[in-house]
């Protein structure tokens, strides 16, 4: 006797989670809601508490089609001289937060500025899978000591 039983499917679901945080404290300029990025200089201007780091911190900040500031993601954290970022990692969370753009932030904590070879490089591996998402990279900002280095500026985007 065959018994014509439904099959059973098992799927993992995947939802993303939003969560609301009361800060009691006052707020950094980056987190004020009517901030519009313009300027690699502005981008410094804001996150150049970084260059008081001791070790390597590597920011996405998400921004919307108007350049004003979504979220700011901390990517990744590293050692004095080195941070490991991967693409997936990046871009992940710039398709939780729906932003139209993005521009990427990392300090050198020796203070010096110059960009790399894994700098330009994992640039332009981001700079490919954003595209790919249809994610405009509009920087990527290196602070140093009392300096700063744009990627758009220097014409390496």
């Amino acid at each position: 006797m065959t018994t014509n039983r439904p099959k059973t499917i098992r799927l993992k679901a995947i939802k993303a989670v939003w969560e609301t945080i009361t800060i009691k404290e006052p707020l950094p300029d980056y987190l004020v809601k009517s901030r519009k990025i313009s300027s690699s200089r502005e981008v410094y201007e804001l996150f150049r508490y970084l260059d008081q780091e001791s070790k390597e911190h590597f920011l996405c900040l998400h921004l919307d089609a108007k350049n004003k500031i979504l979220c700011v993601d901390m990517v990744a954290t590293g050692s004095l001289s080195s941070c490991t970022v991967h693409p997936r990692e990046v871009l992940k969370s710039c398709l939780l937060s729906s932003c139209a753009s993005i521009v990427f932030i990392h300090n050198h904590p020796s203070g010096d500025t110059t960009p790399s070879t894994e700098d330009i490089e994992i640039t332009r591996r981001l700079k490919e899978g954003a595209d790919i998402l249809g994610l405009r990279v509009l920087d990527h900002v290196i602070i140093g000591e009392g300096d700063y280095v744009s990627f758009a500026d220097k014409g390496l985007l």
